[in-house]
């Protein structure tokens, strides 16, 4: 496999993204606030957003000391991410590390209420928290074989959609991409907002000092560090 096909089944699944200056801005922007007025998703629909929205807090739930995804502002940066950063043609980034264009994350959105109204009898924007754990344990507590199977799947769509942009992905190949990719964002997202990464992880503004023979209290307390 060379580095390019690599790269493209490791990108959008693993949440591989780049702290850009307009990342960062994004990220910062989306923190929630209680005097904030309500969010207007800018590139998904409704009842899409309240997908994105149930998801994320199933993956990253609040409890009583640490504040969840949903709490510092995760769906909103992932649909602002989508609409801003994301591209809408194949350009230089293609070539370096695949990630899916607008259009790709539009059709998989629609394949996941296709799937959840074909499951539930259902909207999306009608979906309860039950329904989208369901969805969540479908594709990411299945087995590794087929979580790979998928990622072929997504491969050789890629390669087909890169010379025929009508090609249509495997439909359980692409929510299972959708989803996957969802994670990882919302993993990235959560672990580089400032409530998380000043509060909750080891955060040191100056890190790479060597110190040794220090207490663990000195050493964030086994936390990860944020930097």
């Amino acid at each position: 496999m060379d580095r390019r096909q690599a790269l493209r089944n490791i990108g959008f699944g693993a949440g591989v993204m780049v702290a850009t200056p307009t990342v960062i801005s994004l990220l910062q922007s989306c923190k929630t606030e209680a005097d904030k007025p309500a969010y207007v998703p800018v590139f998904t629909t409704a009842g899409e957003f309240h997908a994105l929205t149930t998801m994320v807090d199933l993956m990253i739930p609040s409890d009583e000391t640490v504040p969840g995804a949903v709490d510092v502002g995760v769906p909103q940066f992932i649909d602002s991410y989508w609409q801003e950063v994301t591209p809408t043609t194949q350009g230089k980034i293609w070539a370096e590390r695949y990630e899916p264009l607008q259009a790709n994350i539009k059709t998989f959105l629609k394949l996941l209420a296709d799937e959840f109204r074909t499951t539930f009898n259902k909207e999306l924007e009608d979906g309860e928290a039950t329904e989208y754990d369901q969805i969540l344990a479908k594709y990411l507590k299945s087995s590794e074989e087929e979580q790979r199977a998928k990622y072929i799947k997504m491969s050789e769509f890629y390669e087909a959609y890169d010379a025929d942009p009508t090609t249509s992905p495997d439909p359980d190949a692409a929510v299972f991409s959708l989803v996957a990719g969802i994670r990882g964002m919302s993993i990235w997202a959560w672990k580089s907002s400032e409530e998380i990464g000043k509060n909750v992880l080891w955060y040191d503004p100056v890190p790479g000092q060597q110190k040794g023979c220090i207490p663990l209290s000195e050493a964030g307390n086994g936390n990860a560090m944020a930097l």
